[in-house]
C-alpha cells in the first residue's frame, strides 16, 4: 500500500532497539515516511534537519531515559511527542506527565493503536481555515527564524503546495509572502525604536537582499525603510525637552 498522494507526512521513530524501529518503521510506512534514531542526540541532530510532524520516543533507551531528551527535542521541533514504554511504575508515569509529553503508550504495542494515537495527536483538520490559522500562528510565532514553506507544512501534516494553496485563498498570498509581511512589520518597528541602520535591521529580520527588503518594505508600509527612519528621528523628542507641534 503506497502513501496518499499530498500527505508527506515525516515521523521520526527514537528506539534503541532495532527491532522495535524496524516494526515501526514498515507498518507505518504506508501512511508516512519514517526516520528513526537511537538515542536523544540522535533524534536532535535529525529534527534539526528535517522536520518531523510528530515523534515516538521510547522512554528507555539504553543507559539513557528517553524523557531526559524531551526539553532538547522540544527546542528543536513543535512535533508532539508519543512516549512508549515497557514498564508500567508510577513514577515513570508521572515524569511523563511533568515532561508534558502529548501521549502515552505501553509495550507491547499494537499497529492499531500506534495509528490510533498517531491520529489523534496529528489531528489533520479538514476545515481549511483552521490549518490556515494554525500556519499563521506558526509564522507569527517565528518570524526571524529562517523558516521554509516546507517545514511549515511538514508540521501541520501537509504537502507544501497544498498548505501554498489553502494559504492564498484565505490571504491572497503564500506563507512565505506572509512571513516576509511578518518581518517587515518587525523591521519598521525597529527603525522606529531604535537607532540601528536599514542594512542592520534588514539582516536582523531576516532579509539578505536590501533591494527586495525595500521594495516589499514600502509595499507594506508604504513608505521606504529611509522615509520610515527619518520620520521616526525627527519625531522622538530629545531626553529633557519636549517636541511642541505647530498648529
Amino acid at each position: 500500500m503506497t502513501r496518499s498522494p499530498g500527505r508527506e507526512i515525516h515521523i521520526l521513530v527514537v528506539d534503541d532497539d532495532a527491532a522495535v524501529r524496524e516494526a515501526l518503521s514498515a507498518a507505518l510506512a504506508d501512511r508516512y515516511i519514517v526516520h528513526v534514531a537511537v538515542s536523544g542526540a540522535q533524534a536532535c541532530a535529525l529534527v534539526a534537519r528535517q522536520p518531523v510532524a510528530a515523534i515516538i520516543l521510547d522512554a528507555v533507551l539504553g543507559e539513557e531515559h528517553g524523557l531526559d531528551a524531551v526539553p532538547r527535542l522540544r527546542e528543536k521541533s513543535r512535533a508532539p511527542i508519543l512516549v512508549v514504554t515497557g514498564h508500567s511504575d508510577e513514577e515513570l508515569a508521572i515524569r511523563a506527565v511533568w515532561a508534558n509529553v502529548d501521549g502515552y503508550l505501553k509495550k507491547p504495542i499494537g499497529v492499531p493503536a500506534v495509528r490510533a494515537a498517531l491520529d489523534r495527536l496529528l489531528a489533520p483538520s479538514n476545515d481549511a481555515s483552521d490549518l490556515v490559522a494554525r500556519a499563521r500562528r506558526v509564522l507569527d510565532a517565528y518570524p526571524l527564524k529562517r523558516l521554509r514553506a516546507a517545514e511549515v507544512a511538514s508540521q501541520l501534516g501537509l504537502s507544501e503546495g497544498h498548505l501554498r494553496r489553502l494559504f492564498r485563498a484565505a490571504h491572497g498570498r503564500t506563507p512565505r509572502q506572509y512571513l516576509a509581511e511578518v518581518r517587515v512589520r518587525q523591521a519598521a518597528e525597529l527603525l522606529q525604536t531604535t537607532n540601528q541602520g536599514i542594512k542592520q535591521v534588514a539582516v536582523q529580520v531576516g532579509f539578505t537582499n536590501l533591494v527586495v527588503f525595500r521594495r516589499v518594505f514600502k509595499r507594506v508600509i508604504g513608505l521606504t525603510p529611509q522615509a520610515l527612519s527619518a520620520l521616526a528621528a525627527r519625531t522622538r523628542s530629545p531626553i529633557g525637552q519636549t517636541t511642541v507641534s505647530k498648529t
